[in-house]
């Protein structure tokens, strides 16, 4: 791979990243007005939807000049193995009797860069922190503690990891988007390295990623008031909460090869094909995977649901 433009005529295959493809120049003004035509365009995305387009117009022509679709979801031409994590049951696993609740003085614990969100998690946690103590790190806290901007990405993501390990029962894993599939790299890290039982928000099919009984999911609960009755009762049974660690202890994840090699083998079994996507704009449409914060929270927080207001956009719920 190379990020010289000077590679462009002659590539295979040219990747854009999509929410990086400014409405302003020249961005948009130094693409090829027309694509060669034994090259194949590689529309790429790690983001939700509702995170992609907010300064990128859906309206452009050469959305509909991609031959490869890559993001994070099963039916991308090549999804990005590493939001898809794979988990699967470790041999000759037996449960330890080590009380993994003994040493956590504290409830739950929450970090996070984004303090305004298509997901409106930010709400749902006001209303649960009426019930529940829910402690805030990063951008959106008055805490110093893991700072992003004062330490390398893989130091702060050891020092979240820290805080959490020695004190905390459960995490909050909410994501910013309600998006079919989205699961970010925080709920990765914690499953894999976190002694803490995480607690999730989200559209994806958790139990696809994760054995039940592993993690608690808000959607099993009618209110925030219902899931923190849940959380106090886990923490105040020692036996029901090393249940959940033990089971999720039980298992090894692993994120899959990289995306780089994928993409070569996509293109070399693929190399005499020249189909054209449809619209990577419509491929990638909020309305086609994501719901909105009113619709998600209807059944887990109605109370809540009634107080969301928003001005929906064509592409990004906020």
């Amino acid at each position: 791979m190379n990020s010289s433009q000077s590679y462009l005529e002659r590539s295979n295959a040219v990747l854009f990243h999509a929410r990086f493809m400014s409405k302003k120049p020249p961005a948009v003004y130094e693409l090829p007005k027309v694509r060669p035509l034994n090259q194949k365009w590689v529309f790429f995305e790690s983001e939700a939807p509702t995170n992609t387009w907010n300064y990128v117009s859906t309206n452009e022509t050469y959305w509909k000049l991609f031959n490869i679709t890559v993001t994070y979801t099963s039916d991308s031409d090549i999804p990005l193995e590493y939001h898809r994590m794979k988990c699967l049951p470790k041999e000759n696993w037996s449960t330890k009797t080590l009380n993994h609740a003994a040493k956590k003085t504290k409830f739950s614990a929450w970090f996070v860069s984004h303090c305004k969100t298509s997901s409106r998690r930010e709400l749902y946690v006001k209303e649960l922190q009426k019930y529940i103590s829910v402690d805030i790190y990063g951008s959106c806290s008055n805490s110093s503690k893991c700072l992003r901007n004062s330490q390398d990405v893989s130091e702060q993501q050891n020092c979240m990891m820290d805080v959490i390990n020695s004190d905390y029962k459960f995490y909050l894993s909410f994501e910013n988007s309600f998006c079919s599939e989205y699961v970010t790299e925080k709920f990765n890290r914690i499953v894999r390295f976190g002694n803490v039982i995480p607690i999730v928000l989200g559209s994806a099919d958790y139990g696809k990623i994760i054995p039940r009984g592993t993690y608690i999911d808000v959607r099993d609960f009618g209110s925030p008031k219902e899931l923190a009755d849940y959380l106090h009762t886990v923490a105040n049974d020692d036996g029901l909460y090393n249940e959940y660690i033990n089971r999720k202890k039980g298992y090894v994840c692993r994120i899959k090869r990289s995306f780089n090699c994928n993409l070569c083998e996509y293109l070399h079994k693929h190399r005499y094909e020249k189909e054209v996507v449809y619209d990577a704009a419509r491929f990638w449409s909020t309305r086609f995977r994501c719901t909105s914060p009113k619709d998600f929270y209807r059944d887990v927080a109605p109370d809540l649901a009634k107080k969301i207001e928003f001005s929906r956009s064509p592409e990004v719920f906020l």
